[in-house]
């Protein structure tokens, strides 16, 4: 940096007398200072002396210490930092150990732990009396305890002044965090680590400004004590600590909840459900711009994830991806447009497909923990990179956080960041609590947090993920590495539905895909005819409104209403769809009445329908199969293509053939169709086997049973199935069908605790045994002694064996089959059993529960705790390869539109979309009016690998696509994809959820 020029000046004269001056001129030493006066020393304070004796002092608390003992620990110790108190000291408050106190001197206050007088040693008591010395018990009120210290030494205390009262607080705040940082010091092997002099000194000038009534000139004395505690914390960790505070927000929460949380100015996050944050808007709309001020002001983040806090790994995919979206919807109307960068929950919702999941969504960190139970694995460092099987990660945190509304963690407070401070790279000490009620400990330390960072750094979660490194180690968690506590919970709430809903919940949003099917395939085929209408956007955004209720009503557990709007949304659209492909147009001379059948699953199958008002001698014809009259009507087996139609005639064409005879057939006990064999046991009434044609030994066998019973012997036992009838209902030529009806009897007693129907059920053509169990006459006591137990001890459930106790078992997760040896491996979808050769898969229908029984055998619950369900339906499928056709064709039903004329002009069965691919699942088809850069109208298809491995496949269509782009679930752009023909070429990742978007305006 340069200077501006001075201006000259004349030359002084030197006399010529003077001796030279400059570098030149001899050195002499400088004179020697005369030493300043000494100040006389300060006469030493006088006053009392104040010891807090609680258990365990200066050493980690043990594992039996209770909430009551520790606050009243925490009373004693913080009580005597009350300035009135300081005033009358002659040092600095001590504390000691309730076992081994110092002996006590005359004039000095002991206070003890309340009840916790006895376990002083043997004639301290009388000691304290001799010496002269006041011994008191405080109480696990501190107001109160500081009340009777002050009455029993006569202080006298500045009565209605707010400044003062509010410095008073801050006193006391200053007693923990001296504790805390002494204990802190402690577990870090340096003891004399706080200043104590300079501590006093600063402590002592402010406690005599405070009784002398001078507010002005008590918070620089007390900021300068805090910061001579941080100053010894940082002798013992010289780096940032982090202390990251989070507050539960709950949608059942009263009004004001948030607002209580943002009266202290230090770093917090709310982990709240996107419902939380709606409700807490509705009662209290004028905190919403406070939290959006306080996250702008950078000291508040808000994490969360989902809509409601669901029971994501058990519900379908869509499902979850509704939560996802509608949760987004939500954060970023109260919260000022933004996103929620982490993904967080209270109750438990983890699972590997949570990276892919939140990463397709906008997330960038997650919080690998669960506040309300269930099994998940726990890593010894704080942060990690959270994997998910196609290789999207979020940066985690895992650290478990503490509990801030309990007074035993605030004595565990300093050894638990001690432990952290030794082990981690980065110190990371997380706490946890609902807004209200809060420990005592926990608004000292945020109280002390506004006046100096003691022990490390408030962090919100977000800062602490930008200001941290990011983590190089990776973790990819397997399925079983989770087990969720739904059952317990739904049990100990008594919910009347804690299997069952499940199953409904599963039907009911396959029965909306396939409306979204319906819808976005009729207005496909009538954007491509050639004289098409200028599509209405209104039109569609009506129509797309409609179903978005539907699918809201499904997801917030609003079944009756979602099942009512389903109805006539499928009727709507499966009738717009049958006159877009032709059965508007004018009927031809030789058109016949009949049915138009949609299959809306990329599944191939023989499905069977209901044909109201068919021929009961209806005969194969094209697709159709077999038919015959049945209780509901007349039953048909149709051929359908993947994602096509087929249509049948209504009235019987008699110059047709009928049903081949002896496709399905039932012979005593036995039921067969083309490939499957069943045997009822005839002791039981259950189902003595399930094999292939032509296989000597059962793959599998079947019975229902009631666990948690107790034997002759004392053990535990189960229940005995018995047969009391028998009767084949229907012999083909389309179904066999047959019904046992048992009681199940109580090992000991033999008496009967339930009835049981089991209804099985074969169809011609379709490879599937489907089972209905039906239970009734349940015995009272049994069921109210199961409300009230262990679900996974007591239940009633449908129960599986096997030959080969060395079998793979396999489930479905994310609809793809993972390799389990979970005790109880959970999963709606199916369980595969592959011994040797064969592969035999459960279809469950959405009953999510199972638990094993030894090696070769597993239940399948179906009643526990207050169920009040009664039906149930399960199926068994040999040697399916991808085990997630079979579950999606066993809950999602084709769908029937009776037609004035036909067939129509496409032929009797046609596909309008497919995949060449069986490892590949479409989870969902929708219709956009205009797709992504104003490329006309087109298609939104979610396609999901299935079977762990790279897949390569082509997308097919009706008609051929202009353009297509693979896209996030947030509308972001990924990358362009390869159209050819009438196909979209797309690579996918095991494992991965793919959003594309197809152009064809």
């Amino acid at each position: 940096m340069s200077t501006p020029d001075a201006e000259p000046q004349e030359p002084n004269p030197t006399p010529a007398t003077e001796p030279p001056s400059g570098v030149f001129e001899p050195y002499t030493e400088p004179p020697v200072p005369e030493p300043a006066p000494e100040a006389p020393p300060a006469p030493p304070r006088t006053g009392r002396t104040l010891t807090a004796l609680i258990p365990d002092a200066g050493k980690e608390p043990s594992a039996g210490l209770t909430d009551a003992e520790a606050q009243a620990a925490w009373c004693a110790v913080t009580a005597l930092w009350h300035p009135s108190l300081l005033a009358k000291a002659a040092v600095a408050p001590r504390v000691e150990s309730l076992t081994a106190p110092t002996p006590p001197g005359p004039g000095e206050v002991r206070l003890v732990v309340d009840g916790l007088l006895d376990r002083l040693p043997s004639g301290y008591r009388t000691q304290a009396e001799d010496a002269g010395a006041m011994l008191m018990e405080s109480s696990p009120d501190r107001d109160r305890t500081i009340r009777e210290l002050q009455d029993r030494l006569g202080v006298d205390a500045p009565a209605g002044d707010a400044a003062l009262d509010g410095l008073a607080a801050d006193f006391l705040a200053l007693g923990m965090v001296r504790w805390m940082v002494r204990d802190l010091a402690s577990a870090m092997g340096r003891p004399d680590a706080i200043n104590e002099e300079a501590l006093a000194r600063e402590v002592f000038a402010a406690a005599d400004a405070w009784s002398a009534g001078d507010a002005e000139a008590v918070p620089g004395r007390l900021k300068a004590a805090f910061e001579i505690l941080t100053q010894a914390r940082e002798h013992v960790y010289s780096v940032d600590a982090y202390l990251v505070d989070l507050c539960l927000l709950d949608p059942a929460l009263p009004a004001g909840s948030i607002a209580r949380a943002l009266e202290s100015n230090v770093a917090i996050t709310f982990l709240a459900q996107a419902q939380a944050i709606e409700a807490q808007a509705k009662l209290d709309p004028e905190v919403v711009p406070a939290l959006g001020q306080a996250i702008t002001d950078g000291w508040v983040d808000v994490i969360g994830g989902t809509y409601a806090e669901a029971e994501d790994p058990l519900l379908p995919i869509e499902s979850t991806l509704w939560q996802f979206r509608r949760g987004g919807e939500v954060y970023r109307e109260f919260l000022d447009d933004r996103n929620v960068e982490t993904y967080a929950r209270r109750r438990f919702g983890l699972w590997p497909q949570v990276a892919q999941l939140g990463r397709r969504h906008g997330y960038r960190f997650a919080v690998h923990f669960a506040l309300d139970g269930g099994r998940f694995p726990v890593t010894r460092e704080p942060k990690k990179l959270w994997e998910s099987p196609e290789g999207s990660s979020l940066e985690s945190l895992f650290r478990l956080p503490i509990a801030a509304d309990r007074p035993s963690q605030g004595l565990m407070f300093p050894w638990k960041l001690a432990a952290t401070m030794r082990t981690d790279t980065i110190a990371t000490l997380p706490l946890v609590h609902w807004p209200s009620p809060t420990a005592s400990w926990y608004q000292d330390l945020r109280r002390a947090a506004r006046l100096s960072p003691v022990f490390g750094r408030w962090a919100t979660v977000n800062d602490y993920f930008q200001l941290t490194d990011r983590p190089y180690e990776s973790f990819r968690p397997e399925p079983d590495a989770y087990a969720s506590p739904y059952l317990a919970q739904a049990v100990a709430a008594r919910d009347p539905e804690a299997i069952t809903r499940f199953p409904r919940h599963h039907r009911l949003r396959a029965r909306l895909e396939s409306v979204h099917w319906l819808r976005s395939l009729a207005r496909a085929v009538d954007a491509s005819h050639p004289d098409a209408a200028v599509i209405d956007p209104d039109a569609v955004q009506a129509e797309l409104s409609a179903i978005e209720q539907a699918e809201a009503a499904i997801e917030t557990r609003r079944y009756d209403e979602a099942a009512t709007a389903l109805d006539g949304l499928e009727a709507e659209w499966s009738a717009a769809l049958g006159r877009s492909i032709g059965f508007g147009a004018e009927p031809k001379a030789e058109a016949r009445r009949g049915y138009l059948v949609f299959n809306p699953l990329d599944v191939a199958r023989k499905v069977a329908v209901v044909l109201p008002g068919a021929s009961p001698d209806l005969r194969p014809e094209g697709p159709l199969i077999a038919a015959q009259l049945i209780d509901e009507g007349v039953a048909a087996v149709v051929d359908l293509p993947a994602f096509g139609f087929a249509w049948i005639p209504r009235d019987t064409d008699p110059e047709r053939p009928a049903a081949e005879l002896g496709k399905v057939s039932a012979s005593g006990n036995v039921l067969k169709n083309e490939t499957l064999e069943v045997e009822f046991d005839p002791e039981s009434g259950g189902l003595r086997g399930i094999l292939a044609i032509g296989e000597p030994t059962a793959r599998v066998a079947q019975q229902v049973v009631l666990t948690g019973l107790v034997g002759n012997d004392g053990q535990p036992a189960a229940s005995r199935m018995k047969r009391l009838s028998f009767e084949v209902e229907f012999a083909g030529p389309a179904v066999v069908q047959a019904v046992a009806s048992s009681h199940l009897l109580d090992p000991k007693s033999g008496q009967p605790l339930a009835r049981v129907t089991q209804r099985c059920r074969l169809w011609t053509g379709r490879p599937v045994v489907e089972l209905d169990v039906t239970v009734s006459d349940v015995d009272p006591s049994w069921a109210a002694t199961t409300a009230g137990s262990d679900p996974w001890t007591r239940h009633l459930a449908c129960r599986w064996a096997w030959p080969d106790a060395t079998s793979t078992l396999r489930r479905l997760a994310f609809l793809s089959p993972e390799t389990t040896d979970a005790e109880r491996p959970e999963t709606p979808d199916a369980i595969d059993v592959s011994m040797r050769r064969q592969r035999t898969a459960m279809v469950f229908g959405g009953l999510p529960y199972h638990k094993r029984n030894g090696g070769r055998m597993l239940d399948t619950l179906l009643v526990a705790g207050s169920e009040t369900g009664r039906e149930f339906s399960l199926a068994v499928v040999l040697d399916s390869e991808h085990p997630h056709r079979a579950a999606q064709d066993f809950v999602t039903p084709a769908i029937v539109v009776e037609t004035d004329a036909g067939p129509p002009p496409l032929g009797d069965r046609g596909w309008l979309m497919r995949t060449d691919s069986q490892a590949v699942a479409v989870t969902h088809v929708g219709f956009l009016h205009e797709t992504y850069d104003e490329r006309g109208w087109g298609l939104d298809v979610h396609l999901v690998e299935t079977a762990g491995y790279h897949a390569r496949c082509r997308l097919r269509f009706f008609r051929n696509p202009t353009w297509a782009r693979q896209y996030d679930l947030q509308g972001e752009a990924i990358g362009d994809l390869s159209v050819e023909g009438d196909g979209v070429w797309v690579d996918l990742m095991a494992g991965e959820l793919f959003r594309l978007v197809i152009a064809f305006g």
